[in-house]
């Protein structure tokens, strides 16, 4: 008998294919998630830093007055989902969540979901091109997490956001330019220079490099100097 999971999760890729624009993504993304049992579904950016987390969702159909009360209790610094996220780079559900020892506070922000239809999450990491981490984070009352469920849904959500992200415009602001002295040092960066070197290089302090390069990182949306390279190449603020 054929793996209806397996099958599942081939198709959805296939019809991405067929998706010419980020709404048709979204409601394939959101239909493929119906079938597991997931009413919503939440795709956000880890934030870089300066960046507010409002602005790095591009796909959110939970309840506004869940968001909203998740957000005006400060959930974020409590929520032991939040919490396993930033320790783990896999996939892992509420439910395993809820088999570490919680506080009753932790234990009470997973359960309250419930009053506003999810009581059952699944996170999926991404890797984005910039090196940092975006997740789809589906939701319900009573999903399916089976184990081939959890690999099929990986990979829906993987195809998923990559198809997303290509679609949204890399727009950028004037105060994401580079100064022409953080164009220096990215370039010097670029060609494999320490900040020691870069220093000596600019005549500068080795500490002046590091604020530039920590500047740099936050502009191009990164967590790596190597990336926020890669990303300084795109967008032709820099040159090999």
């Amino acid at each position: 008998m054929a793996d209806i999971y397996g099958q599942r999760a081939l198709d959805f890729v296939e019809r991405l294919r067929t998706c010419a624009t980020s709404e048709a993504i979204n409601e394939a993304l959101i239909e493929e998630l119906r079938w597991f049992g997931f009413d919503f579904v939440t795709i956000f950016a880890v934030p870089g830093r300066g960046r507010k987390l409002s602005e790095t969702i591009p796909l959110n159909t939970r309840p506004s007055d869940y968001l909203d009360h998740y957000h005006r209790y400060d959930y974020v610094s409590k929520d032991p989902v939040v919490t396993e996220m930033r320790r783990r780079l896999t996939p892992f559900s509420w439910g395993d969540v809820r088999e570490h020892r919680l506080t009753k506070a932790e234990r009470y922000i997973l359960e309250e979901a419930k009053a506003f239809g999810a009581h059952e999450g699944f996170l999926i990491p991404v890797m984005t091109q910039s090196g940092q981490f975006s997740v789809v984070s589906p939701c319900g009352l009573e999903p399916d997490l089976s184990p081939r469920a959890r690999s099929a849904l990986e990979l829906i959500g993987i195809y998923g956001q990559q198809a997303l992200q290509r679609m949204i415009p890399q727009q950028q602001t004037p105060k994401d330019r580079l100064t022409p002295r953080e164009r220096d040092v990215l370039s010097w960066v670029a060609v494999g220079k320490t900040d020691d070197e870069i220093g000596e290089i600019l005549k500068i302090a080795h500490t002046t490099v590091t604020t530039h390069v920590e500047n740099i990182k936050r502009k191009m949306d990164a967590t790596r100097r190597t990336y926020a390279v890669v990303q300084a190449l795109r967008r032709g603020e820099i040159a090999l």
